[in-house]
């Protein structure tokens, strides 16, 4: 595989969802073998102990859903445009080409934008005549009509790409953002880049005692050969892995564009979190998932949160301007726990995790960012203090240091959450309905 071949594939594994072994064994392909060095019999070994190397696939998807295309709503606008109008209207089926044939079909039709009730925004027939519209009241009714519900799926189009980019950089950083000239034409750093972001994007298993920590051994071994490499893209590395060294690498043009891009992320996140508590009643005391809690849309969101304030902070730090931090940082957000896994925790002599008492005596982070209520670093290393947890090695004052390196272990089959050994074994388990929490479906037996 040539260079340019070997970055275009572990480019495109950045927005999938590969296990971790498959990158590797990408890597070994596309390394040089002088830069595999001792590991090359050691990587056989860890993907000889990999269910996807015995079994050859997996039960579970490797891509994140993407939002559901309205290309059969946008073919029959163009369709109605071309045959009422004599119009031709744009090309495409994203949220770009939904604006635009939005847009010009307002603009056809004589429409307001926004402007949709049947009964009051509509124009009469001598309005119309004026106007230069010669249509029948009935083809006319038809295009407003589609007009209106294009506009609405519009912006139902756009919330739902802006949750598909918060699931990424929820998963993988920033990293899914890059492009292939990003890399700089060096391997070392797209195997990087693509093998950590891959353990990034691994499952949660249903435990009490924390998940697999990305910055693994292999991950280790791999930033080394980008150490030692005079072409590494340091700007790549770090949209993924903003540890202190990594980014004194960059240029203050470069840190700063991704302070202003984690800023963002930080400001949506925090107003749709805020959103999901007011609409289903989120209990921000004890973070205990109740009957018609948004859950799935609250721990998206604080994972990307999370991620973006951490990646923020570890840039304010490494621009020597974390006195930011002395006059306004919100606090981290937590995740909503299951009621089953909160029972398993007390059941196993826990007791109230330090981070939700920290939690409780903070504003919420929404209030912080739109200035309505005060959070500082002073405030939050107070918080940690009245409960006895250290507030910068758990990662509420300070970025983490990301010098900790994890033992590799295989990539679990999971069925929601409980690792099987077999994935035809879990696909079945999964089939059924087994560990989801609802009636079995017997015909699957």
């Amino acid at each position: 595989m040539d260079m340019k071949s070997a970055i275009e594939a572990f480019h495109a594994t950045l927005v999938r969802r590969d296990p971790p072994e498959v990158i590797a064994e990408m890597a070994r392909e596309a390394l040089p073998r002088l830069q595999r060095g001792a590991w090359s019999s050691w990587i056989d070994t860890i993907l000889g102990l990999s269910t996807r190397r015995r079994y050859g696939w997996s039960s579970m998807a490797n891509t994140f859903r993407r939002p559901d295309p309205f290309d059969r709503q946008l073919e029959k606008a163009r369709e109605l445009a071309e045959l009422f109008l004599g119009e031709t209207l744009p090309d495409g089926a994203d949220a770009a080409a939904l604006d635009l044939v939005v847009h010009d079909l307002n603009h056809l039709i004589k429409k307001a934008p926004g402007k949709a009730r049947f009964d009051r925004d509509r124009l009469d027939k001598k309005t119309r005549q004026a106007a230069g519209l010669i249509l029948s009241r009935r083809r006319y009714a038809k295009l407003f009509r589609l007009a209106g519900r294009l506009e609405r799926r519009a912006v139902k189009l756009r919330r739902e790409e802006e949750k598909y980019d918060l699931i990424l950089v929820a998963k993988a950083g920033l990293a899914p953002r890059l492009s292939v000239d990003d890399f700089g034409g060096d391997v070392p750093s797209a195997a990087f880049v693509a093998y950590l972001t891959a353990r990034m994007k691994l499952r949660s298993e249903f435990t009490i005692h924390g998940q697999q920590q990305p910055f693994d051994t292999f991950a280790a071994h791999l930033l080394s050969l980008c150490e030692a490499s005079p072409t590494t893209s340091w700007w790549a590395i770090a949209h993924v892995f903003p540890r202190v060294d990594v980014l004194n690498r960059l240029t203050d043009d470069q840190k700063g564009r991704l302070l202003g891009q984690w800023f963002d992320v930080l400001q949506i996140c925090a107003e749709r979190l805020a959103e999901a508590q007011a609409r289903t009643d989120i209990d921000m005391q004890s973070m205990i998932v109740r009957r018609g809690n948004d859950s799935s849309t609250w721990n998206l969101m604080a994972g990307a949160f999370n991620r973006a304030r951490d990646h923020w902070i570890a840039l304010l730090e490494a621009m020597n301007a974390d006195s930011v931090l002395d006059s306004m940082m919100p606090g981290k957000v937590l995740r909503l726990m299951a009621a089953d896994v909160a029972h398993w925790h007390r059941s196993a002599g826990g007791s109230v995790h330090p981070d939700t008492l920290v939690w409780r005596r903070l504003p919420p982070p929404w209030l912080v960012l739109r200035g309505e209520a005060e959070c500082t670093r002073s405030h939050i290393e107070a918080a940690c203090d009245s409960v006895g947890m250290d507030p910068a090695k758990s990662g509420w004052s300070r970025a983490r240091p990301r010098t900790a390196i994890a033992e590799f272990r295989p990539t679990p089959e999971l069925v929601h959450g409980v690792a099987v050994n077999n994935p035809h074994l879990a696909a079945f388990l999964r089939s059924a309905g087994f560990f989801s929490g609802k009636p079995l479906k017997v015909s699957k037996l």
